[in-house]
């Protein structure tokens, strides 16, 4: 297929995951990466509040009782508690910034035992199937998920390099934005396809080779993926749950053009 016929199937494929998720009620499994990321958000980001506070107070500090110019010196400790205060935003603002870009990855590693167990019960419910749970099966799926996601991670931060690189590169850094976000996209549709190709009977390799195939696919669900995940809370609970089954919907139709 072509790259539009495969965006759009990409596309359509959300539509499906979402009348799939209200028609059986799988919202139980839209909740859990919200509250994973609360957890997650709150102890990191007022660790790094604690740590972040108690250098930038001993940084800006000034003692001016001793001073031999008072004034002056209660002047300088003006600005800067002033420039304190800006570099205590900006910090904060650059934290969320890492924090958002490295989430993703983090998120369907701890995230990978759900998604495993969703495509599961999505597999039965779809198809009509009433196969007994399999705990060997499930456990291999997981770790599947967690090393594919492992790897793109640290795919993803070579090529995202390699692009920080080519900002320095007139003309080409104009377009980096769009090959950070199509690179970033990939990966992430790499992790979601691979659940559903599994439940196919590929191996990683052949899973690797079918996402490569399908590269336009895989950026596809990627890219809605990183859009739905920009709604700030909403976006970062119900972006895994729907991509995973986007995807596995997406895997269908191609398949079934394919054939």
């Amino acid at each position: 297929m072509s790259i539009s016929q495969n965006m759009r199937v990409a596309l359509r494929s959300f539509v499906s995951a979402n009348r799939f998720i209200r028609s059986n009620n799988l919202w139980h499994f839209v909740y859990i990466p919200g509250i994973l990321n609360v957890i997650l958000f709150y102890f990191s980001f007022n660790w790094f509040i604690d740590n972040v506070a108690n250098w930038i107070k001993g940084m800006f500090e000034f003692n001016c009782e001793d001073a031999y110019l008072p004034w002056l010196c209660s002047a300088v400790s003006a600005a800067a508690s002033l420039l304190q205060f800006f570099v205590k935003w900006f910090l904060h603002i650059a934290f969320i910034g890492l924090y958002l870009t490295i989430y993703k990855s983090i998120l369907l590693i701890l995230y990978s035992p759900v998604l495993a167990y969703l495509v599961d019960v999505l597999d039965k419910k779809h198809k009509g199937l009433n196969e007994p749970f399999r705990m060997e099966q499930f456990i291999r799926d997981t770790v599947r998920g967690v090393v594919l996601a492992v790897r793109g991670l640290f795919l993803e931060g070579g090529a995202i390099f390699v692009l920080f690189l080519l900002a320095l590169i007139p003309i080409v850094n104009l377009i980096q934005p769009i090959l950070f976000w199509f690179v970033s996209a990939y990966f992430l549709g790499v992790s979601m396809l691979d659940y559903t190709l599994e439940k196919r009977g590929m191996n990683v390799k052949e899973s690797i080779n079918y996402t490569k195939k399908n590269k336009s696919l895989a950026a596809g669900i990627g890219s809605v993926f990183q859009l739905i995940f920009l709604i700030p809370f909403l976006g970062w609970m119900i972006a895994p749950t729907y991509s995973v089954i986007a995807a596995y919907f997406a895997v269908d139709e191609l398949g079934n053009v394919e054939n």
